[in-house]
């Protein structure tokens, strides 16, 4: 897997790489973290979200886009979200752009992967993608929510679970109802008693990783072509 220094205007963003595998089909995907960034459990699952990308023909990006404002990932992340989180979208635009330029990829078969707040960042470029996919994301009013959306983004999949403490289900339901209003096609998957990040033993949130899972390649490979 390589990894490549994008420049995001003057900072390089570490992005790692997974060329596709699967017969090509053009099609790119980045795949965006949380606020722990690329640390474990999650790494693991990124990861493995890529390679399954990759597997179907995608070319896939993980941009690990703290390095724009040399954030140290955790929940204090939140904290910083009024300074900071303009210059993190701006780092996943770049990598994106990276994408279309560098790799060539057609600017109309753009896909975004993003949990938690990497799937705020995903929905905030929304006017970038041609597909959406994410998980658990908040909405943060308090920022100004998930911005303009222009042009509208084709197709969106969000996943929640109706257990989830730290990002309460109510904002998918906020967030489903404002994408349709833009005309936005939405499918959204609610996870009976899963919580945040549906990591664990506990079988709500098995279930909700596996389920979710199946539906996001299904997904990306029905509308991104």
């Amino acid at each position: 897997m390589p990894v490549v220094g994008i420049d995001s205007h003057g900072t390089a963003i570490q992005t790692e790489v997974f060329n596709a595998t699967g017969a090509p089909n053009r099609g790119l995907v980045a795949v965006v973290h949380g606020s722990d960034g690329m640390n474990e459990p999650w790494a693991a699952e990124i990861r493995g979200y890529a390679t399954n990308l990759a597997t179907k023909g995608f070319t896939v990006l993980i941009p690990h886009y703290f390095d724009k404002t040399g954030t140290t990932p955790g929940l204090a992340v939140f904290d910083q979200l009024s300074s900071n989180l303009d210059s993190w979208q701006e780092a996943v635009a770049d990598t994106v752009m990276y994408g279309k330029t560098v790799l060539g990829i057609s600017a109309s078969c753009v896909g975004l992967l993003g949990f938690s707040l990497g799937g705020h960042i995903c929905l905030r470029l929304r006017g970038n993608a041609k597909v959406l996919v994410e998980f658990f994301a908040p909405s943060l009013p308090e920022v100004g929510g998930l911005g303009p959306g222009w042009p509208p983004v084709p197709h969106v999949q969000i996943h929640h679970g109706t257990a989830d403490l730290l990002v309460p289900y109510s904002n998918a339901e906020s967030i489903a109802a404002a994408l349709k209003l833009e005309g936005t096609a939405v499918e959204l998957f609610a996870y009976e008693g899963a919580g945040h990040g549906f990591i664990g033993v506990d079988p709500n949130n098995a279930t909700a990783r596996r389920s979710s899972e199946d539906r996001t390649l299904s997904f990306f490979e029905g509308h991104l072509t």
